[in-house]
């Protein structure tokens, strides 16, 4: 089987279903006719992904008024999410990747996460769908430290 590339800029995102923290079952194609933000992340109640997520909790409002939804995901099981959504006061649905395919279909399989052989996760990533589901931005980090620029969100959100 051919490894699977990052979506292009103009590509239809891949499709997928994924639970959120309360085990509802969430369709990316559920998702068409509004913008949508796809926020890939390591590890829940890590400290870079902690800021991150924050950071998007903190923008929603603006977010919205640019006609954004954002969804955040993690290999994370429900429960786990379950915890750093309430923990954190997250106001959009975090989804678990639990067994992995999405962030294999996606590409962006960040192998031995933490020098932990064999445990893989998600390269910190963004994606922006316009209200089609095509790709329209996209940020991948090999490095999970680095957070993404949320400036050049909010602009290519408010631009587009």
């Amino acid at each position: 089987m051919a490894k699977a590339s990052v979506p292009k800029i103009g590509q239809k995102a891949p499709d997928f279903e994924l639970p959120d923290a309360d085990m509802k079952m969430h369709k990316l194609s559920d998702y068409r006719g509004k913008k949508t933000v796809l926020a890939f992340f390591p590890a829940a109640e890590s400290p870079v992904c902690t800021a991150e997520m924050c950071t998007l909790r903190d923008s929603m409002d603006e977010l919205r008024d640019y006609g954004a939804q954002v969804l955040g995901i993690s290999v994370d099981g429900p429960f786990s999410n379950k915890f750093f959504t309430v923990n954190r006061h997250l106001n959009f649905p975090v989804l678990s990747d639990y067994d992995r395919k999405v962030i294999s279909r996606y590409g962006i399989v960040m192998k031995n996460l933490a020098s932990l052989k064999g445990y893989n996760a998600a390269k910190r990533s963004v994606f922006i769908l316009d209200e089609q589901g095509k790709v329209r931005y996209r940020w991948v980090s090999d490095n999970p430290l680095v957070e993404p620029n949320y400036a050049e969100i909010k602009e290519h959100l408010k631009n587009n």
